[in-house]
C-alpha cells in the first residue's frame, strides 16, 4: 500500500506541474497520440502477462503498467 501511495503522490505532482507549468512536459507532446491510441492493447497485454507469470514477474509487469498509466494520464 505504501508503494501505491507514493505512485499517487507522484501522479499528483505531475498533474499539478502539467497545470501550472505546461512547458514541463513539452518533450512528451509528439508521443501523446501514440500513448493514447495504444491504451487498450497495452492494457490487454499487461493483464495477460499478469495472469500467466509468476509472482516476481507479476510485480515487474505491474510496475511497468503503472508507469504507462502515468504517461497516459499526464500527456
Amino acid at each position: 500500500m505504501k508503494t501505491l501511495g507514493w505512485i499517487l503522490v507522484f501522479l499528483g505532482v505531475l498533474l499539478l506541474l502539467r497545470e501550472f507549468q505546461p512547458a514541463f512536459l513539452d518533450w512528451l507532446r509528439p508521443y501523446a497520440p501514440y500513448i493514447k491510441d495504444a491504451f487498450w492493447g497495452v492494457t490487454l497485454i499487461a493483464f495477460g502477462l499478469y495472469l500467466t507469470l509468476r509472482k516476481a514477474a507479476k510485480k515487474v509487469v505491474l510496475i511497468l503498467y503503472l508507469l504507462y498509466l502515468l504517461l497516459y494520464l499526464v500527456v
